[in-house]
């Protein structure tokens, strides 16, 4: 410990080494009081507090005598102690208590220490203390106004201009950098906050000084949206318990919200309200920056909510909002768990009194779904879903949601419907609806066509087709949904089931909807129009070209409506090689078959084959032929079914024919080596 102090810091206040210890002098000793080895700390009016007095000498008697003893050598020690102290470390324990606001203490060792010389440090902060006793809101003020000592010390360290007005304020702030840090700097910075926050306050300086920081802050509070920037000077330069600071923040943000809910603000958020008072979770945000500790906030606004009596609804909700995202921001767990409990509890109050919207509120602005899920099972069944996603789209508007949070929240409605309520299918619309999921709402009104369609076959008169009607709108809205994503197949599979009931409502007769595969096939094979046919084939997922093969070979032995039917089979979809060919086999298999046999098999249509089939079935097959474009393919298909020979050889001779502007090919060989065409 040669050569250094030791000073022990407790918050605000500072204790040295006994007086008689640090002059240095063996010359006077004075009589000890009380135990040698207790330090009493030197304090300054200005820190508030109060030294109890010293031990009466009686105590002495109480002492024993082998700790004098001990006490006495400890002294003898501290003597020898005092001789290698120098006078550098003995300034720098005068500026460090006239740094923490210690400024009587401190010139009371600077006296005792060295009477003949003064700091200048000391001048300083006397003239920084007029200037604060000076400065006003409103600004400039004539140099006359500042005393001699004040006018000396601007002078000699240039601050002042020529001009006859200045800011005291400004003249406080370029004065606090003429410290040096640790030597004076804190207290001239604390008393630029302590002004400022005086001007904001309406009080004067020496109110403002002789008050606590603390409780300053508490003033600064009540005036929110105009006193930030004088509330985080006051926290930057002052020491505060965290507790403190978020104790003094809650009850504030508490006194703004019953302001906002006396006034119809609560479910505003927006720029009208009980101004200055600190109320909006954004502004609470902000202000909740000032302390450094998140959970000491969570704890300060929970315990608002248990300890607080006739808090509105509206009010304790937001408390308990803010106090989870404190506790979710510093992870601190235990914090959430007994907030979550609290909530419960809380929930049976809300209920018992329907209070919905409050609890709407509660679920959607807290976001913990997994634990309070149970809260949306008691919105859902009392009918409060709407309340719920407005209250969830107001939640999103003021905090930017990420894609997770609002997946969580999605999926947690979606559970706890089909959980309370699984055959509401408007209330699952309402959830696809908001949060636009396409393709769910597409399935859903699926789902409800079918089940409508369904409803009509249990249905004793058939007549009654209203149940039809409403599943072929079901239908035209999922192909609607379905076109907005571009989802193609979708689309035209929907538009086709709702012909397909539309035809269920003009045939009644026979069964269109909810066909087997086998059936679809044997339904899509008798169908003498191309447009019921392709109706059947797509809903049935049946539009191929093999089974477009059997369609329209069971039309051959009708010519007339063979021709009808290729004509709009052919504006639609394309006549594959592979169907033509399969129908050329078909054909040659059935001649060859048949012959001039008068019995033929029944296979083909119900009543047998007519006396003329021969002739019909040629008749369409060069319907077929006649539409096929590619003379190749024709050649190919009138070869493969026989008997046309006729065809075989149209086609060969216009295979074959030699085009009137052909002419002998004659080439030349170009510059670059290529062959090029001279004719």
């Amino acid at each position: 410990m040669q050569g250094k102090i030791t000073w022990h810091i407790t918050k605000t206040k500072y204790w040295i080494p006994p007086l008689r210890q640090l002059w240095g002098s063996t010359k006077t000793k004075r009589r000890a009081k009380g135990n040698v080895l207790s330090r009493r700390p030197l304090m300054d009016p200005l820190d508030k507090s109060t030294e109890p007095e010293d031990c009466s000498t009686n105590s002495i008697s109480r002492i024993d005598l082998p700790l004098l003893d001990e006490n006495l050598k400890i002294e003898m020690s501290f003597s020898k102690w005092e001789e290698r102290v120098g006078p550098a470390e003995l300034e720098r324990a005068v500026l460090s208590l006239l740094e923490f606001g210690q400024i009587t203490a401190s010139k009371q060792l600077q006296h005792k220490l060295s009477p003949a010389h003064t700091p200048p440090e000391f001048k300083l902060v006397d003239v920084a203390l007029k200037l604060g006793a000076i400065t006003t809101p409103g600004g400039k003020i004539s140099i006359s106004m500042f005393d001699e000592e004040t006018r000396s010390v601007v002078k000699s360290y240039n601050i002042l201009t020529e001009q006859h007005l200045c800011d005291p304020l400004q003249v406080l702030e370029s004065l606090a950098t003429m410290f040096t840090e640790g030597s004076g700097r804190g207290l001239c910075k604390r008393i630029i906050a302590v002004v400022k926050a005086a001007n904001v306050l309406g009080l004067s300086f020496s109110e403002a000084f002789d008050k606590q920081p603390i409780e300053l802050l508490r003033l600064l509070a009540l005036k929110a949206q105009e006193s930030f920037e004088e509330a985080s000077l006051i926290v930057q330069t002052h020491s505060m318990p965290a507790a403190s600071i978020a104790q003094i923040l809650a009850e504030s943000f508490l006194k703004g919200l019953l302001a906002a809910h006396r006034g119809g603000y609560m479910d505003s958020q927006k720029e009208e309200g009980p101004a200055p008072l600190l109320w909006r979770f954004s502004d609470f945000l902000k202000w909740a920056e000032l302390c450094p500790s998140e959970p000491e906030i969570g704890h300060a606004l929970m315990r608002l909510v248990i300890t607080g009596q006739e808090i509105p609804h509206a009010c304790e909700v937001e408390l308990l909002i803010l106090s989870h995202h404190f506790y979710k921001s510093s992870a601190c767990l235990d914090g959430v768990d007994v907030l979550v409990a609290l909530a419960a509890t809380r929930v049976e109050a809300y209920v018992s009194e329907g209070d919905f919207p409050c609890l709407a509120r509660l679920i959607t602005g807290v976001g913990n779904f997994h634990a309070l899920n149970f809260i949306l099972g008691i919105l859902i069944e009392n009918g409060q879903l709407d309340l719920l996603l407005q209250k969830y789209s107001a939640a999103a508007e003021t905090n930017v949601e990420t894609a997770e949070a609002v997946r969580g929240f999605r999926m947690a409605v979606l559970t706890s419907l089909k959980h309370f309520n699984s055959e509401d299918h408007d209330a699952f619309a309402m959830v696809y609806n908001h949060f636009d999921m396409k393709h769910e709402t597409a399935a859903l009104l699926e789902s409800r066509a079918w089940q409508s369609s369904e409803q009509w076959f249990h249905r004793y008169d058939k007549d009654q087709n209203e149940d039809l009607l409403e599943s072929m709108r079901y239908f035209i809205e999922a192909a609607e949904v379905h076109s907005s994503i571009d989802a193609g197949n979708k689309t035209r599979r929907a538009c086709a089931h709702a012909s397909l009931v539309s035809l269920q409502i003009r045939l009644p007769d026979c069964k269109w909807l909810t066909l087997s595969e086998t059936n679809a096939r044997r339904l899509l094979v008798e169908q003498s129009y191309f447009q019921e046919a392709l109706i059947v084939a797509e809903a049935y997922g049946l539009n191929q070209s093999s089974e477009w093969a059997l369609v329209l070979w069971n039309q051959m032995l009708k010519p007339e409506l063979t021709e009808e039917f290729v004509a709009e089979f052919v504006a639609v979809l394309p006549l594959q090689p592979s169907m033509l060919v399969e129908l050329a086999r078909f054909y040659r298999s059935e001649v060859a078959a048949r012959g001039d046999q008068s019995q033929f098999s029944v296979w083909l249509t119900g009543g047998g084959l007519p006396a003329e089939w021969a002739k019909y079935l040629e008749r369409s097959f060069r319907c077929l032929l006649k539409r096929t474009r590619d003379l190749r393919l024709r050649v190919q298909l009138a070869t493969t079914a026989t008997g046309f020979n006729d065809i075989i050889d149209i086609c060969t001779k216009a295979l074959d024919k030699v085009p009137d502007n052909a002419a002998p090919l004659v080439l030349r060989k170009g510059h670059g080596g290529a062959y090029l065409p001279l004719m």
